[in-house]
């Protein structure tokens, strides 16, 4: 079933533009909290990092939990983290509540990849795979860039 696929699709949307959404509006969150653009990086980078040290770790200790929880309180954390950034916080603040969804993301991936093949079949998988994937390259051309634009708009 393809649904699974699409619904991975737009999770991978959210959290792609969760990652990556924040380059655009490194400028207005630098002057915000009146330091330099390549400190405001460390939005990003600590997130990478994240994600590249802990990655296996966490989508190995989350593989043994029930699939659907494991995405919707992935899902969930992205969105509570998001609404928390957007408050404004002190820069030290943000920053561990950027970091907080990095731990889940490689867990999200893996299993919205699993569950689209599972319910959609093994003779599907490389379409499945594709619809699932389609998320980044939506996020890429469409959210990330939105959320420059609207911070552009705004103080971020």
């Amino acid at each position: 079933m393809k649904k699974y696929a699409y619904i991975g699709a737009l999770g991978f949307l959210a959290v792609i533009t969760t990652e990556f959404g924040i380059i655009g509006i490194l400028p207005q969150l630098a002057d915000h909290y009146h330091i330099s653009i390549d400190k405001a990086g460390y939005l990003l980078s600590a997130f990478a990092l994240i994600i590249a040290i802990t990655g296996p770790f966490m989508t190995l200790l989350a593989s043994g939990f029930d699939r659907k929880k494991v995405m919707l309180t992935a899902i969930a954390i992205f969105l509570v983290t998001a609404i928390v950034s957007s408050l404004s916080p002190p820069f030290w603040l943000l920053l561990i509540v950027r970091i907080l969804p990095a731990f889940l993301q490689p867990v999200y991936i893996a299993t919205a990849l699993s569950v689209a093949i599972l319910k959609g079949g093994k003779q599907n998988e490389n379409e499945l795979m594709s619809i699932v994937f389609s998320g980044v390259a939506i996020a890429m051309v469409t959210t990330v860039p939105f959320a420059t634009y609207i911070a552009s708009l705004s103080s971020w």
